[in-house]
């Protein structure tokens, strides 16, 4: 049998609306297309990959929803030593010598599957998509090498890039190519490739040559603002490489009718080939997409890179018609571990301005265009009533400032949708660091936490808070750690989980670490040293 499209990634596949390849697959499914699955190829040899001869019409490679150097290694830049989306956690093969060690899913996996498959079939069209394609769709800098690279369509040979989610995209690849389009003739919204020359009518924003920014590093900093802006203003952006030129497209558009169209297609929640389950799936099998996209705008996250700013989200009906879905399913036991997105309470917080320049919807104040909150809250209270729902749990990320300005909306969480502890992140607790971030003053976290006893005192049923903070972002020096424990002490919060900073490729915070300065061009102390960063995360701790 032959496959229009044959997927290729590097852990097992889960048919689940929470992973990439679940949705792909059954998007291009919906629309016609025949898939095949290579999972976990051995990389080493270029015959793991021809397992299903070649494909009608392209091979697509999927790295995983998260970036492979971060799945990869730690903040410390320590080789981690199980990977969450494999059975059982295993990361490495086991049926090669252990002296090898292969790991199953290798550095910057796009560009080593994408290498190995252009061995094996040249003429075969070659599509990469992911979070890790969104990150390193331009110039980036690359933590685990620590030096700048350029764009992974160049290292990966791959024709065409899908940034985002992309089901939108791929089934209009599959619809091009089964047309017989040249696949370098596409340019198709939510996707970048590399071109040999740019019309010069193009209206684009043009970003400094990956040379200028290998000389000079500062100028990462003024790339990323450049292509921040241009993506509220919907712009393509092209950045040269020598004499080639990258070109990414403007953002795919996305409704909230496409994400019910989406979601409502039938996933078995499971792996095709396997048995055991991998952490990720444990984790995530009985949760629920409310909505994409985050208004947030934090410096460090990745997320806008590759959902976006701008918020798309279900209709309350879709949502309802998954759960009922769910208790029909024959592992079901009656709890839902997460009903939301990046940030729940932002569920239908769409903004209808067409263009806005501003970074964040939430930073330094909220903008008066957004309503958040309140059609969660609606949303919560219906999806209890189900019939056979016995618990639903918030377990997206909260933004604590919002919820300070939704008592109603914090209080049947903690009632009703917190289990021993109510996670939230201030991240930091000094207001230069947070200004770095674009994160909250800590006068508003103290108000929270205010608020939050208020209502813990009322329970029956007492709630923890729990902090995430960062260590070791630009700007930060050690006293900024020792005022932050003593604050959270102070405010009687004792459960705190402190990450040190990762500079993944793609994020202003990274521009900052790499070029030293703040985005109004200030000199920052960026600290490196793994053995400082160490001591630091061991005073919080």
């Amino acid at each position: 049998m032959s496959f229009d499209i044959i997927f290729v990634l590097p852990y097992v596949f889960s048919d689940h609306p929470s992973f990439p390849e679940g949705l792909l697959k059954r998007a291009l499914e919906s629309h016609g297309f025949s898939v095949g699955i290579i999972e976990q190829p051995f990389w080493q040899s270029k015959e793991s990959f021809s397992r299903l001869a070649r494909p009608n019409l392209f091979f697509a490679i999927i790295s995983g929803p998260m970036d492979s150097m971060v799945l990869n290694y730690t903040s410390l830049r320590k080789r981690r030593r199980e990977d969450l989306y494999q059975p059982d956690g295993r990361a490495f093969f086991e049926d090669y010598p252990p002296s090898i060690h292969y790991k199953i899913r290798p550095d910057r996996t796009l560009m080593v599957f994408s290498n190995r498959i252009r061995e094996t079939y040249k003429d075969v069209p070659v599509v990469i998509g992911g979070l890790e394609a969104s990150l390193r769709r331009f110039a980036h800098y690359d933590f685990q090498q620590d030096k700048l690279r350029r764009s992974i369509l160049l290292d990966s040979r791959a024709q065409l890039l899908v940034y985002g989610p992309g089901e939108k995209q791929i089934v209009d690849i599959a619809r091009n190519l089964k047309r017989k389009t040249c696949i370098e003739d596409l340019a198709l919204p939510g996707t970048a490739k590399i071109v040999q020359r740019i019309d010069p009518d193009l209206p684009a924003t043009l970003l400094p040559t990956f040379e200028a920014i290998q000389s000079d590093p500062g100028l990462l900093l003024q790339t990323q603002l450049l292509i921040d802006r241009a993506m509220h203003q919907n712009h393509c952006i092209v950045q040269p490489h020598a004499d080639r030129y990258l070109i990414s497209y403007p953002p795919a558009s996305y409704t909230s009718s496409d994400l019910d169209d989406i979601y409502g297609l039938s996933y078995t929640r499971t792996h095709l080939n396997s048995r055991i389950s991998s952490p990720a799936l444990q984790m995530n099998r009985f949760s629920i997409t409310t909505h994409r996209g985050c208004g947030g705008g934090c410096s460090f996250c990745s997320i806008r890179a590759h959902e976006g700013r701008r918020i798309i989200s279900r209709h309350p009906d879709s949502i309802v018609q998954e759960i009922s879905k769910l208790t029909k399913h024959p592992n079901w036991k009656g709890s839902i571990s997460d009903l939301g997105g990046a940030s729940v309470e932002m569920y239908a917080g769409e903004c209808n301005q067409k263009e806005c320049r501003r970074a964040s919807c939430l930073h330094p104040d909220q903008c008066a265009q957004h309503s958040f909150a309140k059609a969660y809250s609606a949303l919560l209270s219906r999806c209890r009533k189900i019939k056979g729902v016995k618990k639903i749990f918030v377990g997206s990320g909260t933004r604590y400032d919002v919820l300070l300005t939704a008592p109603d909306l914090l209080e049947q969480i903690m009632r009703h949708h917190a289990g021993r502890f109510l996670r939230v992140a201030p991240e930091h607790t000094e207001n230069h660091i947070l200004s770095l971030m674009r994160k909250p003053p800590f006068e508003r976290f103290e108000a929270f936490v205010d608020l939050f006893n208020a209502i813990n005192r009322k329970l029956k049923r007492k709630i923890e808070l729990a902090a995430y903070l960062i260590i070791g972002h630009p700007g930060e020096n050690r006293q900024d750690v020792t005022n932050m424990k003593n604050k959270l002490r102070a405010l009687g919060v004792s459960i705190l989980d402190a990450q040190v900073f990762t500079p993944s490729p793609g994020t202003l915070s990274t521009a900052m670490y790499v070029s030293g300065l703040s985005p109004t061009l200030k000199s920052l102390t960026i600290p490196k040293e793994i053995k400082e960063l160490t001591r630091r995360k061991k005073i919080i701790q």
